[in-house]
C-alpha cells in the first residue's frame, strides 16, 4: 500500500522563560499578554505569576530592575520556530498581601496572583530621550535620520509618498522623539504632539509610527503598504466544509505567514459618522510666506479615495456609502500649514478616515510572535463564507494582543485588529 499522505497539524507549544534579577520566575508564570499597536509607541507586556508577595517583597522585586522575557515557539524540526528576547521595564503591579505571623520563618508558601504590568525597555528609553535641535534647508528625512542617530534607535523611514520638500527652518523643541516624529492625531491640547507631522506631513498617505522591541523605529506610509504584497493571510473557516482544502491550510500555516480562524468576525462601519464629524468639504485657512493667507479646498471622499486605505479587487471607484445628509462644509485653522502645500491636510484627514472598516477576529494555533507583532503591514483576509465575501481583500494590521496561557503547556491565541477605509472590496 503506498505510504499514507502526511497530515499536518501546526503545533503551539512554546518555551517562555522570565527572569527578574537573578531569580528565575519561568514555573511561577500562568500567563503572558503581547500587546502591539499603531496607537501607542511600543508594545506593552502584561505577567501574571503565582507567587508568595511577601517573597516579592523581600527580594525587591518593584521594578528597579529590567525583566527578561523569552518567548520561543516549538515546531517540527524541519520547521524551526522564531524567538524573541525582551527586556522589560516594569511599570506597575497588583496583589494581595497573605496574613504570616513571621515573614521570615516557615517553607510553606502562600501563593496569590501577582499582575505586572511592563513596557518593551529599549523601546521605551528611545521613544521617550529628549531632543532639541535647529536644521536649515533640511528634508525631513534628513531631520528624522539625525534625531533617530542622536537618541541611538535605527530608523526605517518609508521612501514611497515621502514629503521630500526642503525646509527652510526648523526648530525641534525640547520634548521627546516620539512627540516629535510621530504622527499627529487632531484635537490633541499637546502643541508638540506629531510636531513635524503636524506642520509639515510626513506623507502624501495615512502615517504610522512604531518601535519595535530590537529598536528599530519605523515611519511608515500605510497607503503605500496597502498596495503591497502581504505578511500574512488569515482564513475564515467557519463554512469550509472540504477536508483537502483544510488540510492544505492548515499545512501552509507553517511557514508563518498563513492563519485561520473558526470564531466569530467582528466588524463594523463608520463613514457617516467620521463624515459628518468632519465635514465633506474641507477648507483650510493658511498663512503662507508671501501672502496674508489663502484658503486650501478639499473633499473628504477624494482624500478618501487618494490618499486613505482604499483596498479594491477590481479597477473602479469605491462607494463609502455616504449619506447625502451629513454634506456641510468646514473652515479649519488650527494651524498654519506649510505655503499652500495640501499634502499637510492630505496625510492628516486621511488617517482620521483610515478606520472607517475595521475586522476584529481571533485567531489560534502555530502563531510565530515575529508575524503578528509587526503592526502597520499589509494583510489578507480571505473568508470562506459567502457573508463575509466582501470583506476580503487586504488590510493593514492596527493592533495585535498576543495571549499566552499555561494550563498544562503554554499555547497561545491572538486578537488582531484590521483597518480600512472602504468597506466592501
Amino acid at each position: 500500500m503506498p505510504e499514507k499522505e502526511r497530515v499536518y497539524t501546526p503545533s503551539r507549544s512554546y518555551d517562555i522563560q522570565v527572569k527578574i534579577k537573578n531569580l528565575d520566575y519561568t514555573n511561577d508564570m500562568i500567563s503572558v499578554v503581547f500587546a502591539s499597536s499603531l496607537s501607542t509607541a511600543y508594545q506593552v507586556v502584561t505577567l501574571q505569576m503565582s507567587v508568595d508577595p511577601n517573597d516579592v517583597i523581600l527580594e525587591d522585586v518593584f521594578g528597579g530592575e529590567p525583566i527578561k522575557l523569552s518567548i520561543t515557539l516549538h515546531r517540527e524540526q524541519v520547521y524551526p520556530g522564531p524567538r524573541i528576547d525582551v527586556e522589560l521595564m516594569y511599570v506597575s503591579s497588583d496583589f494581595q498581601l497573605t496574613e504570616k505571623s513571621e515573614m521570615s520563618t516557615g517553607s510553606q508558601k502562600d501563593r496569590t496572583t501577582l499582575n505586572i504590568v511592563t513596557v518593551v525597555r529599549k523601546s521605551y528609553q528611545i521613544m521617550n530621550s529628549l531632543v532639541n535641535d535647529v536644521f536649515i534647508g533640511s528634508t525631513l528625512s534628513a531631520i528624522m535620520s539625525s534625531l533617530a542617530s542622536d537618541v541611538g534607535a535605527t530608523l526605517q523611514y518609508d521612501s514611497e509618498g515621502r514629503n521630500n520638500a526642503a525646509i527652510e527652518q526648523v526648530c525641534i523643541p525640547p520634548t521627546t522623539f516620539y512627540k516629535i516624529i510621530k504622527e499627529h492625531t487632531r484635537n490633541d491640547a499637546d502643541i508638540f504632539d506629531g510636531y513635524l507631522d503636524q506642520r509639515f506631513g510626513l506623507f502624501n498617505g495615512v502615517p504610522g509610527v512604531f518601535c519595535q522591541h530590537d529598536g528599530k523605529v519605523y515611519i511608515m506610509n500605510l497607503t503605500a503598504k496597502l498596495s503591497k504584497d502581504q505578511t500574512f493571510t488569515v482564513y475564515e473557516l467557519s463554512a469550509l466544509k472540504d477536508p483537502k482544502e483544510m488540510e492544505r491550510i492548515a499545512g501552509e500555516t507553517l511557514n508563518g505567514k498563513v492563519f485561520y480562524t473558526y470564531n466569530t468576525v467582528d466588524t463594523d462601519y463608520s463613514g457617516n459618522a467620521k463624515f459628518a464629524k468632519l465635514a465633506t468639504t474641507l477648507n483650510h485657512l493658511v498663512r503662507p510666506s508671501d501672502t496674508l493667507t489663502a484658503t486650501v479646498t478639499q473633499q473628504l471622499e477624494t482624500v478618501a479615495k487618494d490618499y486613505s486605505l482604499v483596498y479594491l479587487s477590481q479597477s473602479s471607484t469605491p462607494n463609502f456609502n455616504i449619506d447625502s445628509a451629513v454634506n456641510r462644509i468646514r473652515y479649519y485653522n488650527e494651524d498654519t500649514g506649510y505655503n499652500t502645500e495640501p499634502s499637510i491636510f492630505n496625510s492628516r484627514f486621511a488617517r482620521t478616515v483610515a478606520d472607517l472598516s475595521t475586522i476584529s477576529l481571533d485567531i489560534e494555533r502555530n502563531l510565530p510572535v515575529l508575524n503578528l507583532i509587526q503592526v502597520g503591514e499589509c494583510v489578507k483576509f480571505k473568508p470562506k463564507t459567502v457573508e463575509y465575501a466582501d470583506l476580503e481583500g487586504k488590510y493593514i494590521l492596527w493592533s495585535s494582543q498576543i495571549v499566552f496561557t499555561k494550563p498544562a503547556d503554554w499555547e497561545t491565541t491572538a486578537r488582531i485588529n484590521l483597518v480600512r477605509t472602504n468597506k466592501k472590496n
